[in-house]
Formats: C-alpha cells, structure tokens, sequence
C-alpha cells in the first residue's frame, strides 16, 4: 500500500480520508523535537481508545482534555524491544521464551537485518552525509548541531578490507621507553581503570608499559595509546603468557579476579588485583593454594585505605597503646539500582563482599589483628536494596572489636565515610580522609589536608611496586588479605542466616 506523504497543515484532514473518519489504531511518534506539537498532533489522528506510542524524543506536555475526551493510551517505547537496559538479557545472554516474547530486542535487530539483506527496506534516501572513520570527529560535529548544517542520516564509513584471520592484537611504536624491572600488563580499561587508576599508573612512573587487553579491542586500543602501552589487544593470553610481561594489574569485573590471578601467578608473574580477590571461599581457596607455591610470584589487592596519608597517621597515634581499639566505620555508600551489576552475585558479588571488603580491611589493619568472629544485621530491603544497609561486627584475637556500617539509604550530600577509633584515653577521628582530630588528654589536634582527598591509591600501588623491585614481602599480609574476605563472606552469611560466624 502506497502511503502519501504530507505536511503538517494536511495531516488531519488526510487521516481522516485515510481512515474513513475514524482515525488512526497506532501512532508512531518519531520525531525528535523538543515540541509539545507531535505528541499532540498524535492525539488528533487516533481513533477513540486508540493507542499513541512516542519511540522519538519529543515533548511530553499532552493536552489533557484531548486524550481525556478519547480516552486515548499513550506510551512510550524504550529502544530496540523487550531486552533493552535488562542486564540478564543483554549481558548474561538469558534470552526470553519465544513463546511469551515472540519480539524481542535481538529478534527485532534480526528481523530488520534480514530485511535489509532481501531489499525490502531500503534506507538510502535516509542517509544525507557519509564520513570515513578517520573523519568521525566531523560527523559527530555535524550531529550536534555545531556546524549549523541540515542533515537526516549521518553514516560511519570503514574500510572494506577483509582477512581470514582477524586482528585480535595491534602493536603500537613508542620510542624512548627506558627499561625497567616492571615491565606491566593490564587487564581492564573501563571507567574506574581511566579515569583513576592507570592515570595514577603512568603518573608514578618506574615500569615499562607493555600491554593491555579489554573485551573490546578499541577500548584496549584507545587505552593503549593513552598510557603508551606497546600493544593492544582482545585476548587475555596476549598479557598473562606474554614473556615480554613480569607484572600484571587486574582491573576487570569481580567474577574475573580469582581465575586471572591464578592464571598470572602460574605464568610467573607478579600480580596487582583490584578488590575483591574472589567472590567466595572455593575462589579464594585456588588462589590461596597458589600463593603457596613454591618461589611464588607477589599478590596484592587494592586495598588502598590502608596506604592513605591520613590512615598511617591515625594508626600511628594508637600505636604504643596497651589496650584493645573500639572502632567505628560508617559509610554512606549511596544508592545502588536492582539492575547494577554490582548487585549481581555472580558478577559482582554483592556489595558487601565487592565493596565492603575495602573497609572490613581497614578496620583488620586498624587493629593489627585478625578478626575471629562476624556477626551482621541488616535492614529490610523492602523490594529497593540488596542487603546493603547493614552493621557488621567484628571481634579480633586481640580483643579490640569493630563495627562496620554500610549504608545505601543516604544521599551524596553527605561525607561518604567516618572512622572513629577509642583506645586507651586516645581518640582519632577520620573523616571522609580530608580531616583527621586527634584527641586525648589535655590536647586536640585538627589536621585538615592541604591538597584533595587522597585515599592512599597511589601509595598502594608505590608500596607493591617497591615491594617487587626490591624482593621484599607482599604490601599486604596475606593473612590479613585471606581474613578479610572470609570476613566478607562471614557477613553475608551472617545476615542470611541470622548467626554468628566464627573464623
């Protein structure tokens, strides 16, 4: 059926020739205007009880008294089908049954394709400018109205050249890179590795940069040229067997940490892991049985509280005390949603065990004990959290004790987090790591940092480097590292199953 185009003026008056004076069943609105016009044009040309369906960005102030008098519904679509912002569909790969969902997002993307491939849909009278990808930045100044020219459909050139092997590695030539006794491979680059930890990497100097590995090779790449990494790459083994690598950091999702770790220590390598090391017992157990074989390579985690300016001064001050510490650590965390991978137990963890470890760390540090019992309450959830507003105790083999408090019920305009240790007529306060008191009898020392919050990144990962250029032991204990994330996993447990822990 042969469908007129018309302009605005004639849009009622042809619906309703169109449609015999009875309007429209559907209307798509798929514009994209901040007008109010189309939402409202919509409800003219639909039918009584008809259906108005906005998949465009356009205004959404609906004349009541139209849709009222109608009794019109109005939806709006999210993009692509059913699937779309639903981590178990689009990440974890559980499709929906075709029986119940007969379109979803990869059905339609696969419907549309096949369309494309017999001729049925023909889209080049849609595409108004063609930009080589080396001309993107052009493009993308087209499409955001900085050039001031009229466009409809901006499309991305790339070379046609195929090979039967496709490229999972690309070198890079960087001159003058001195040689060092690290020589680092990187596993990771997302926001977290960009935008804090390899900037802090690079900063500090002292290694040969070598390679990195992402699951898409243009992060890898984009990340590679960034840092001056010699290679990029989408395969792992490229960095964790590579000869040319003698230390490897893991910044990738928590379900990757064990399994790579154990990976790099076998191929020699020393090996620096964001938190946490392993999301249960069984993972952390391999790793553990690795770290003790023979003439193994270094392991940290990113515990870097404990390496914080402000934390080695607070530890300091309790340092010649003869008594047991009281600490308290509050943490106003924030609000995580349902769908956050962090949430996710085989993903994330959970964020007790995938955040919490950071701070039932400082707390085993503060101490300079291992904690023996774990005990945990937490609010209820309420279909909105996940177990993450909740007290943890700890009592430790020295009999100091802790109390952990992580909460996701608070708001960002509130420092993150507090620490308050008691101890022997001694009292240290910590607070968001900007300000550090420190009272006790007759005396009170305020000591405001003099440059931004630093939370010891940095100095984490000075102390691993020096640690593995001078041959000495791990920054981190690994007694204390193994009693810390059983004391993750403890808590969890205790929460579900409303008992205390022993260790």
């Amino acid at each position: 059926m042969n469908v007129p185009c018309v302009l605005r003026a004639e849009c009622e008056e042809s619906a309703l020739n169109f449609t015999q004076n009875r309007g429209f069943d559907h209307v798509l609105i798929c514009a994209d205007t901040a007008s109010d016009d189309p939402v409202n044009l919509a409800g003219l040309l639909a039918r009584e009880k008809g259906t108005v369906i906005a998949v465009g960005a356009v205004g959404l102030n609906i004349t009541r008294k139209l849709y009222y008098e109608k009794e019109l519904d109005f939806r709006i679509s999210r993009s692509y089908g059913p699937g779309r912002y639903d981590p178990s569909y689009e990440e974890n790969g559980e499709d929906y049954p075709f029986g119940y969902v007969r379109w979803t997002e990869g059905r339609n993307m696969q419907a549309f394709v096949e369309l494309l491939a017999q001729n049925k849909i023909n889209l080049k009278p849609l595409i108004s400018h063609r930009y080589p990808i080396e001309q993107a930045p052009q493009a993308y100044e087209l499409i955001t109205g900085k050039t001031g020219e009229p466009f409809l459909g901006v499309l991305i050139t790339y070379p046609q050249k195929t090979t039967a092997n496709p490229v999972r590695k690309v070198e890079f030539a960087h001159s003058g890179l001195p040689t060092r006794s690290i020589r680092l491979g990187v596993l990771g680059a997302g926001n977290y590795a960009q935008a804090v930890f390899l900037p802090i990497v690079h900063k500090t100097g002292g290694t040969t940069p070598v390679g990195i590995c992402t699951a898409s090779g243009l992060t890898a790449s984009h990340a590679a040229q960034k840092f001056g990494y010699q290679f990029a790459s989408s395969t792992e083994a490229d960095v964790l067997e590579s000869d040319q690598i003698n230390t490897v950091i893991l910044l990738t999702r928590h379900q990757q940490h064990a399994r790579q770790a154990i990976s790099a220590l076998k191929n020699d390598k020393h090996v620096y892991c964001e938190k946490p090391l392993a999301l249960n017992a069984q993972e952390l157990g391999l790793v553990e049985n690795q770290l003790q074989q023979k003439d193994s390579p270094l392991l940290t985690v990113g515990f870097n509280r404990r390496f914080a300016p402000f934390a080695i001064q607070l530890k300091e001050y309790f340092q010649d005390q003869s008594e047991p510490l009281m600490i308290n650590y509050r943490v106003n965390a924030g609000f995580l949603p349902s769908n956050h991978w962090l949430h996710d137990a085989q993903q994330g963890g959970g964020r007790i065990i995938g955040e919490g470890c950071h701070f039932i760390d400082f707390v085993v540090w503060m101490s300079d004990s291992l904690p023996v019992e774990v005990s945990a309450q937490a609010l209820p959830d309420g279909g909105k959290y996940h177990q993450d507003n909740c007290v943890i105790n700890l009592r430790f083999a020295n009999g100091s004790m802790a109390t952990v408090t992580y909460l996701a019920n608070g708001n960002k305009n509130f420092a993150k987090e507090r620490i308050e240790v008691f101890g022997a007529g001694k009292i240290g306060v910590l607070d968001d790591f900007r300000t550090l008191e420190l009272v006790s009898e007759g005396k009170r020392q305020m000591i405001r940092s003099k440059f931004k919050q630093d939370k010891g990144h940095q100095a984490a990962w000075q102390a691993f480097m020096t640690a593995v250029t001078n041959g000495a032991s791990a920054p981190i204990p690994y007694d204390q590292m193994m009693a810390v994330h059983k004391a993750c996993y403890a808590a969890v447990q205790s929460i579900t199953n409303g008992e205390t822990v022993k260790l």
